[in-house]
């Protein structure tokens, strides 16, 4: 926790305790099954059992939306939103973002775990 903590400092008005609160509001680990329909990626984020969807042009991109998603739908208010992307994200391995970015890969799956920066 006390890496959690020293990360969390405010550098502005945000409150310290709601950023930890807002973290952990976050589920732990999410999967994403994701496919390919002309240029874009679509997928379905599975999120403690709750299911939703997103969609993106470029590999990038989706894990992007994937996490604006998430931010979105567990209420996050929008100005926690970029400190907490700053120093948590929902990342693809090196590999599932390979198949991710490989066009020639039409769908696939994705398993992410709350990853501090």
């Amino acid at each position: 926790m006390l890496k959690l903590a020293n990360l969390f400092r405010p550098k502005s008005k945000l409150e310290y305790e709601a950023m930890i609160a807002y973290f952990h509001r976050l589920p732990n680990t999410i999967e994403v099954n994701w496919f390919r329909d002309g240029n874009f990626i679509i997928g379905d984020i599975f999120a403690e059992g709750n299911k939703y969807m997103t969609q993106a042009i470029s590999a990038s991109e989706f894990i992007d939306m994937v996490n604006y998603t998430l931010l979105a739908v567990y209420n996050i208010p929008v100005a926690y939103q970029k400190e907490l992307l700053k120093y948590k994200k929902f990342r693809p391995s090196i590999e599932q973002f390979d198949r991710l970015n490989n066009v020639a890969i039409q769908k696939s799956s994705l398993q992410f775990e709350k990853q501090l920066a």
